[in-house]
């Protein structure tokens, strides 16, 4: 195990999560896998562009969130890092103004300015993510004459317009999401190695970045404390720990201390689907995994994810599943 925290310059991984971290570096690359039971999973790849220019891929198993004190990557406050964050699949929490959260969908691009913050983000659930990592004063030195000089007045444009605004979130155009599968899809050959591959798709994507029409695209969603997310987080758990049980959102509210509108936007924007469709199909996704993998009757699995009648649950789970509920254990 590499005793080297460093990502890039200036990025680092936590002491808290050192131990569970193995660190493999090639000229080219360095790779991150980190494994902390029942906490989360993290396959992070990262690779030298040019000077100053990366691009990672950040593949993320998430069994409970980290909290905002609980850092995976530190920033060194000696650099300035400009970070175009894609996401793929999941949802995230990005930072907002005025120590404030706001959640990133899947499909959308985040440009950050860290400006010696703590953190990019939090991920909410399973996730995959392209970063592209720009170390501004790096990469200016080393590219601003030579023939990079047009990316470094881009970058540098695009600097300047995240400085005032210290992130923004816009939709990825189709061009961009091609370049994305491009990439996570490309297959090692002998024509050309993944590492030169990355080193043209990070520059198209830097391209495709900037002819995006970012401030009229640009996505303003609700904004939501720490203390917000944590209590939606907690009912999240409860609930998942709970299967049987039916809890109004009104009682949810009142037990719990948040405003019922705010409950309600603020775990839709989280987990992208309103709380009881997501508990819905919790209920029956955990029915499905007591059907296959044991041997419980189907009227004890019924009162186990909170229905008294069996036929009800049966008319429900073929409605939801596609199949009467002796049908799928029979054909699982």
């Amino acid at each position: 195990m590499s005793t080297d925290k460093s990502l890039v310059k200036g990025i680092s991984i936590s002491e808290n999560y050192m131990p569970y971290t193995t660190i493999t570096r090639t000229d080219n690359s360095v790779k991150i896998s980190l494994k902390k039971q029942n906490i989360i999973s993290l396959d992070f790849k990262c690779y030298t562009v040019l000077p100053g220019l990366y691009l990672a891929e950040n593949d993320v198993r998430i069994i409970e969130r980290y909290t905002q004190d609980d850092i995976i990557f530190r920033f060194s406050r000696e650099e300035e890092f400009l970070l175009i964050n894609y996401l793929v699949e999941g949802q995230c929490q990005i930072p907002a103004d005025n120590d404030k959260f706001m959640f990133m969908k899947e499909g959308d691009t985040h440009i950050y300015l860290n400006r010696y913050k703590r953190t990019i983000f939090n991920h909410i659930t399973d996730s995959k993510l392209i970063h592209i990592i720009i170390n501004k004063k790096e990469f200016l030195k080393y590219n601003k004459d030579n023939y990079m000089s047009e990316y470094s007045r881009i970058i540098k444009t695009i600097y300047d317009f995240i400085y005032h605004t210290n992130n923004i979130t816009f939709e990825s155009s189709e061009d961009i999401k091609e370049v994305l599968q491009q990439i996570i899809h490309f297959k090692d050959n002998n024509k050309l190695p993944k590492h030169m591959y990355v080193q043209l798709k990070t520059l198209e994507l830097i391209g495709l970045t900037y002819i995006s029409k970012i401030e009229k695209n640009r996505i303003e969603s609700p904004t939501y404390s720490d203390a917000q997310i944590r209590v939606v987080r907690k009912i999240k758990n409860a609930l998942s720990r709970d299967i049987a049980s039916y809890v109004s959102l009104d009682v949810l509210s009142v037990t719990y201390g948040i405003n019922l509108t705010t409950l309600k936007n603020c775990f839709r924007d989280m987990y992208g689907k309103p709380l009881y469709t997501w508990y819905r199909e919790y209920k029956f996704h955990r029915a499905k995994e007591l059907i296959k993998n044991t041997d419980y009757p189907i009227a004890k699995i019924a009162n186990m994810v909170g229905y008294k009648s069996s036929s009800k649950f049966s008319k429900a789970f073929k409605k939801e599943m596609g199949a009467l509920p002796s049908s799928y254990r029979k054909n699982k």
